[in-house]
């Protein structure tokens, strides 16, 4: 008997309620609460034994269901659908419904659930989250606590902490979901054991109607051992069972005993009793659960579903969208909430009778509604209802809109805007106005790739203020330098048609002449970034489709993303048109110029830059004609600086008196400070010496208040040392050994022979022969402990001192594993070994290596995908280039390359066979060094998770007992290796040097 059978044996708890799987480890007073606790009221079962009762995996289906509706974010200013990355994947390797099930099966059974995040925005929002199973989780309540105030899953989260696979975890990567409910495996804990009771009785009476007759010896019959009496129950059990008959030998009596009969039990409506109980523990209607309760002939489906949402799941739909609504989640003026849109959809008739009702009244569009019947939206010439169109275009714009072409990239100017450029290839100059014209956004048109995604504006998808001079033209998008205002936006056939006038002076001049000699003669739209939503593409992977945004400003650019939309035309003012360059042959300088200005004439520009180049072939100047640009100046710490000292204006003695006979006095600068009214000594020089006086008496700095303003303690920022990867342990872990430090042994092939051969016609074949022996897997252990005063232990310290020790006492737990699988991998003696040639690389090298590789194709069924390299070769695979320079393992575009590297040099594929750099494997420039190549399913490692001990006393000497002065912190664990197959084991080796 185990110890925790001995303890529950002591508290009076049944030893069947110790499952493997009923709760997550936990502190040991907090175990022994919970016992008392589940001995008080029958205790707990496990999960695996409330889902052997079939109404308990009905309702669990049931309440499943839940994790099949969409989640969705929304704007609570318009209840707008808002993109969410969390939301649209919780779990990159895993499918929604799979994280939001167990989720909801955590809230049902145990009534609370744990997520952990595995990725943030730049903002520090989630973007990605792992669902954690129960038993990983550990809360470690504090012990100080006036009053209790337990959640529904007996959790008080006030000031405790939490351990996940035993290392302390910030609450803040973690997110916790409560059910309102108390966990269904505590208070249903007598309903389920009843229902298992009543199948248990059903199963023994379908197995043996008779379960109580039974054999008696008659007299005068020779006595049996009990192994005869064993074998003749065993043929007659299986003799009824079959539904054959049984033969009663002569020295038996066949005894019937009466017993009441299943019909007479009411085992059937015990069990119909048993699921009505579940279905009340589980907020369920019955006849959900297969118990009719009442005598309906008719129920709307819409209702019933309506229903089961208002009273069996609301309680989990709440727990897990109010959850996600909070301010660590989610981002405040938005919510989180299920689509129940298609759980509740009535029957078509009834949906388009709405629809149309709805539509006749003004309060749903054509497009919305095919939106919420996901038809998509309709062609441009099969629109039912056209929407309201935004400003239309002036009379004059129509035709140079009809021109334009559209194709949208996206750009980030900017933390505050979201810009889009467009780039036309129409250009046209007419001097009579100061105008700018073109299309600054077209639509239906996907982007080039910017972020790993494309984007297409859809037709009527921008908003803009209502008065149109609000939006502004600025020049690359510099809000503080606008040069002119919007005369008109509108939507044309290519997308977002604009007119801008631009503003008078030298800047609107030189914008215009910019534009008219397409140096800078594209469009950029700057969007409001809070306002743009977007839904991924219905046809385009990796796409978003723009539904909607505020256009903010307009920039003119000399690079815009957009290839199809530039400016379409500029337009001077007669009166303020720029005069024709002079022929000359240097710009006449101006009076005061307040920087130097480059020529207009294009043409002398770059003659002038063609002459530059052929001086600088002939070893002419190295810089480049135009004006003189600011250079970095010098900064000299050494350089002299003068200081100019002056007598103060008033003398103390070694009293701090005023000394007499000065120049001036503080009475009679006050005095006149009073005669001029100058309070605040601005005014006049008296009143100025006099507040010189005061500032230099009473002046306050840092240094003067620094007992009282503190270095600020900023516990959140520890930087703790940072872990290694574990390649090797990775490929070798099977989990933990059977039995800890008991030694285990498992069966393994040695050979055959003779098992097949050609037949010949009448001959009878020679038996073939198999050998099987076994392997002894000895494990052993890792440990290591340190001592802290009591003191430190009290002060605990933020983060504690006890958990930075256990934190890396941790990170050695799993380096030393990786060692240690380093040391066991170079104990092997591989049935063959790969010896690369010595001083190879670049083609050499790889040619070699892929022979290799070659050469393991002729192996009886090894799958050689494990491979770690020592520092040396992994460097050379890396650099390796071909004759003409090129890569032979690279990162980007890899073009007839028989491998690639992994960002960073992270992986290399060499050949197929994913490489991975190792750290433990020993590596010495010069010197022959050892990489392992094998198949993982014969190199196998187990280790059990490392076990914190805490004891008092000990000394770092460990020759003193000093039980009252220091305490101890332990770690302990054990480790085994075995290698069940050498054939699967190749060693290779190189040498940097030939």
């Amino acid at each position: 008997m185990g110890i925790w059978r001995r303890v529950g044996s002591f508290l009076g708890v049944p030893a069947h309620q110790f499952a493997a799987d009923e709760s997550a480890p936990q502190p040991i007073d907090q175990m022994l609460r919970s016992m008392l606790a589940s001995a008080a009221v029958g205790g707990r079962v496990s999960r695996n034994e409330a889902l052997a009762v079939p109404a308990v995996q009905q309702g669990r289906r049931m309440v499943g269901a839940v994790a099949t509706l969409p989640l969705a974010a929304y704007r609570l200013a318009d209840w707008v659908e808002i993109d969410n990355p969390l939301l649209r994947q919780i779990d990159p390797d895993v499918p929604n419904v799979i994280t939001l099930g167990q989720t909801i099966d955590d809230l049902l059974f145990d009534a609370v659930s744990w997520w952990r995040v595995t990725a943030r925005d730049f903002d520090g929002f989630p973007i990605s989250a792992r669902h954690l199973d129960l038993t990983s989780v550990v809360v470690r309540q504090r012990n100080d606590r006036q009053s209790p105030a337990p959640l529904p899953s007996g959790i008080d989260p006030r000031g405790a902490t939490v351990y996940v696979d035993g290392v302390l975890t910030s609450w803040a990567d973690l997110i916790r979901f409560d059910s309102p409910s108390p966990p269904l495996l505590t208070v249903g804990a007598r309903a389920v054991r009843r229902a298992l009771a009543i199948d248990n009785a059903a199963e023994m009476y379908a197995n043996d109607p008779r379960p109580l007759d039974y054999f008696t010896p008659v007299e005068g019959a020779d006595p049996v051992d009990d192994d005869e009496i064993v074998d003749f129950l065993g043929v007659w059990r299986g003799a009824r069972r079959e539904r054959s008959t049984a033969y009663v030998p002569t020295a038996l009596k066949y005894n019937e005993v009466t017993a009441p009969s299943p019909q007479e039990l009411q085992l059937v409506e015990l069990q119909r009793q048993a699921t009505l109980d579940i279905a009340n523990a589980m907020g369920a209607d019955p006849e959900d659960l297969g118990v009719s309760t009442t005598s309906r002939t008719y129920a709307n489906a819409v209702d019933r579903r309506q229903d089961k949402v208002n009273t069996t799941l609301a309680p989990f739909i709440r727990a897990i969208t109010d959850r996600l609504s909070m301010g660590d989640v989610t981002r405040r003026g938005y919510v989180v909430r299920f689509d129940l849109d298609d759980f509740l959809k009535a029957n078509p008739t009834d949906r388009w009778a709405v629809y149309s009702q709805a539509k006749a009244m003004g309060a749903m569009g054509v497009s919305e509604i095919r939106t919420k019947e996901k038809l998509g939206p309709l062609p441009d010439d099969a629109e039912a209802t056209p929407p309201p169109a935004p400003p239309a275009p002036a009379e004059d714009d129509e035709q140079a809109d009809a021109d334009l072409a559209a194709g949208p990239v996206l750009t980030f100017g900017g933390a505050e805007l979201l810009t889009f450029a467009a780039d036309t290839i129409e250009f046209s100059v007419d001097r009579e106005t100061r105008t700018i014209r073109g299309t600054a956004l077209p639509y239906g048109k996907l982007s080039s790739t910017k972020g790993g995604l494309k984007y297409e504006f859809e037709r009527g998808s921008l908003r803009w203020a209502t008065d149109v001079s609000r939006t502004k033209l600025t020049e690359d998008h510099e809000m503080t330098k606008a040069i002119g205002y919007a005369l008109e936006l509108g939507e044309a056939r290519g997308g977002l048609a604009s007119v801008f006038k631009v503003a008078r002076g030298a800047e609107g001049d030189r914008a215009l002449t910019l534009a008219e000699d397409k140096v800078k003669d594209g469009l950029s739209v700057g969007l409001d970034p809070e306002s743009v939503r977007a839904v991924p593409h219905p046809r385009v992977k990796n796409a978003l489709l723009v539904k909607s945004a505020f256009v903010r400003e307009i920039a003119l650019t000399a690079a815009p993303s957009f290839d199809d939309a530039r400016v379409s035309a500029v337009a001077f003012n007669q009166e303020d048109q720029m005069p024709d360059e002079p022929e000359q042959t240097a710009p006449a300088a101006p009076a005061a110029p307040a920087a130097p200005e480059q020529p207009n004439d294009q043409a002398a520009q770059f003659a002038a830059f063609t002459a530059w180049q052929a001086e600088q072939a002939n070893g002419g100047p190295t810089r480049p004609p135009g004006p003189e640009t600011e250079r970095p100046r010098v900064v000299n710490p050494t350089r002299p600086v003068a200081f100019v000292s002056e007598p103060q204006p008033y003398r103390f003695d070694r009293a701090g008196n005023f000394v007499p006979g000065q120049e001036f006095t503080f009475s009679a600068d006050l005095h006149a400070m009073a005669a001029e009214n100058d309070p605040f000594g601005t005014k006049t020089e008296a009143g100025k010496r006099v507040m010189a006086l005061l500032a230099a008496t009473f002046d306050v700095d840092s240094a003067d208040i620094n007992e009282v303003t503190p270095a600020i303690n900023r516990p959140d920022m520890y930087v703790d040392q940072r872990d290694y990867r574990t390649p090797l342990w990775n490929f070798v872990n099977k989990g933990a050994p059977p039995n800890g430090i008991t030694p285990f042994i498992f069966p393994k092939f040695s050979s055959a022979s003779g098992l097949v051969g050609d037949h010949t016609e009448g001959t009878e074949p020679t038996g073939g022969t198999l050998v099987t022996t076994n392997q002894t897997v000895t494990p052993s252990a890792l440990s290591g402990k340190a001592y802290i005063t009591r003191e430190v232990w009290d002060m605990g310290g933020n983060p504690a001192v006890s958990t930075l020790i256990w934190n890396q006492m941790v990170r050695g737990y799993r380096e030393g594993l990786e060692s240690a699988t380093a040391t066991f991998l170079n104990t092997l003696t591989a049935a063959t070994d790969i010896t690369l040639p010595a001083g190879s690389a670049d083609e050499t090298l790889a040619a070699a290596w892929e022979a290799a590789v070659a050469d393991l194709q002729f192996i009886r069924g090894y799958d050689f995908e494990a491979f770690a390299l020592e520092k040396e070769l992994y460097k050379k695979f890396a650099a390796a280039r071909d004759t003409s320079e090129r890569p032979l393992y690279p990162i980007l575009s890899p073009m007839n390359a028989n491998g690639t590297a992994a960002s960073r040099f992270r992986t290399l594929n060499l050949a197929g066979v994913t490489g991975v750099p190792s750290w433990a494997l020993a590596s010495t420039a010069g010197s022959p060094n050892n990489s392992w190549l094998f198949d993982p399913t014969t190199v196998h490692g187990w280790a059990t998770a490392p076990q914190r001990l805490e004891f008092p006393g000990g000394s770092d000497d460990n020759t003193t007992y000093q039980p009252v002065a220091k305490v101890g912190l332990g770690i302990w664990g054990y480790k085994a290796f075995a290698n069940s197959d050498i054939a699967g084991v190749r060693q290779v080796i190189y040498d940097t040097t030939a």
